[in-house]
């Protein structure tokens, strides 16, 4: 029997399942009650773990792993309630599909990890097990867990209905650039970082800097002149002026962030990671549009997806509120 593609995960994943088991990492507590059911502080732990290196595997600016990491056991927490209000609903099914969801696991095992991992070295697999301080029961349990959350998550929001020309429109007109390549704007950027090697700088006073250059540039000022005298970035000696950039010349969340910026309007005083930014967009050059049938398949798909998020999202709302669930303060160690 093949494994269903949707119970599938990258083989990558045994390394943090495994990571999860170091024994000094275990903290007592409890962190929520769901249904007469405790969630343990030590398993917020486990799966924050697991979490936490998956985004350093997958994100390479330290700034952006920051933020993300800054909210994770939170995140996390709110994935094990999710969980368990899952698990419980699962319950008048146990008995028909206990057996299916037995066979799904030992075939996931047996083929993600096993076979491909360990090259159908089974005894290799439990000792990698073993030596990690994780049991094959409970390396096994928590395989069968996702495959239950998987099915029902499934199950329960399938029914979206038809992805409508109308929704595809409207999702097209609203992420437009997601559909284009090579979108370029002209920026032009002044920065002021929050610590300066100024005697008597703070934070504070270099924020009220970068606030009285704005105003400068909203009463007319040059923009390459204050840019010049102030700003503390690469483009100072060009008086900010990046020229015409793509995406791919900046980080993802800052090429989020000033791609998003309106034209020709000198920006708000941005907070962003360690610095006060003012930027000004002087003009946008759409990029070139990517092949029709590319860009109907994509729409379809993604449209798919936002619609079976929100059907998820009001499911779980539906479990939440007959569910009783106590969140012990704090949450994690």
């Amino acid at each position: 029997m093949k494994t269903p593609l949707l119970f599938r995960v990258s083989t990558a994943l045994l390394a943090l399942v495994l990571a999860l088991a170091a024994p000094a990492q275990q903290t007592n507590g409890i962190a929520a009650v769901v249904n007469g059911r405790p969630i343990l502080r030590s398993e917020v732990e486990e799966l924050n773990k697991i979490q936490e290196m998956q985004l350093r595997g997958s994100i390479g600016d330290k700034a952006e792993l920051d933020r993300e990491l800054s909210d994770l056991r939170q995140k996390t927490l709110d994935t094990l309630i999710e969980q368990e209000l899952i698990l419980k609903e699962f319950e008048p099914f146990e008995a028909n599909f206990r057996d299916k969801v037995n066979a799904y696991a030992d075939e996931h095992i047996k083929t993600n990890y096993i076979k491909e991992t360990f090259k159908g070295d089974r005894a290799k697999f439990v000792r990698e097990l073993t030596a990690s301080g994780l049991s094959y029961k409970k390396f096994y349990e928590k395989q069968r867990t996702n495959i239950i959350v998987q099915m029902m998550r499934g199950q329960n929001v399938k029914d979206v209905g038809f992805v409508t020309s109308d929704e595809k429109k409207a999702y097209l007109a609203a992420h437009g650039e997601d559909f284009r390549e090579g979108d370029q704007i002209k920026l032009w950027s002044i920065t002021i970082p929050k610590l300066s090697e100024e005697i008597g700088s703070t934070t504070k006073s270099q924020q009220a800097l970068a606030k009285e250059i704005r105003s400068k540039l909203l009463r007319g000022d040059d923009f390459a002149a204050l840019a010049r005298a102030h700003s503390q970035d690469s483009k100072s000696g060009n008086g900010g002026d990046w020229g015409f950039i793509t995406k791919k010349d900046l980080t993802r969340r800052m090429a989020a962030l000033v791609f998003s910026l309106p034209l020709k309007k000198v920006s708000d005083v941005i907070e962003f990671d360690d610095s006060f930014y003012v930027f000004y967009v002087e003009a946008k050059n759409p990029g070139k549009a990517k092949p029709p049938e590319e860009v109907e398949a994509e729409l379809e798909k993604r449209v798919l997806m936002e619609k079976r998020k929100k059907g998820y999202e009001e499911w779980i709302t539906q479990l939440k509120r007959k569910a009783t669930i106590r969140i012990s303060t704090p949450a994690a160690p």
